[in-house]
C-alpha cells in the first residue's frame, strides 16, 4: 500500500472574498478576521495608467479566505456596519494555485 502525503494532496478552495480600496476599512477587516480566526491573504493590485488617467489610482487590495470560512466572514462583515462603497464583494474562486 502506498502512502499518501500531505504533498501530494491538493486543495484549492480559496475564494476571492472582498476588495478594499481604504486601508483603514482594511485594517478594521483584517482584525475581525484575525479576532476571530479566519485566515486570508492579500493580493494587492497596482491602478493601470487607464484608471490612473481617470483619477482612480488608488491600490485596491483583494482578501482571500478559504471558501469554508465565508459564512463567518459576512457575519462579521455585518457586525463591522460598513458602508456598501467601502467594500466591493467578490466572493469568486481564486483563478491560480501558488504552490
Amino acid at each position: 500500500m502506498s502512502e499518501l502525503s500531505f504533498s501530494d494532496v491538493k486543495v484549492h478552495n480559496e475564494i476571492e472574498y472582498c476588495i478594499v480600496q481604504d486601508m483603514d476599512i482594511k485594517m478594521k477587516i483584517e482584525r475581525a478576521f484575525l479576532n476571530n480566526r479566519i485566515s486570508y491573504y492579500e493580493k494587492w493590485e497596482e491602478p493601470s495608467l487607464f484608471r490612473k488617467l481617470l483619477g482612480d489610482g488608488a491600490l485596491r487590495c483583494t482578501l482571500c479566505i478559504n471558501s469554508m470560512q465565508a459564512e463567518k466572514a459576512n457575519e462579521l462583515l455585518a457586525d463591522l456596519d460598513l458602508d456598501k462603497g467601502q467594500v466591493e464583494m467578490v466572493m469568486r474562486r481564486v483563478d491560480r494555485t501558488y504552490f
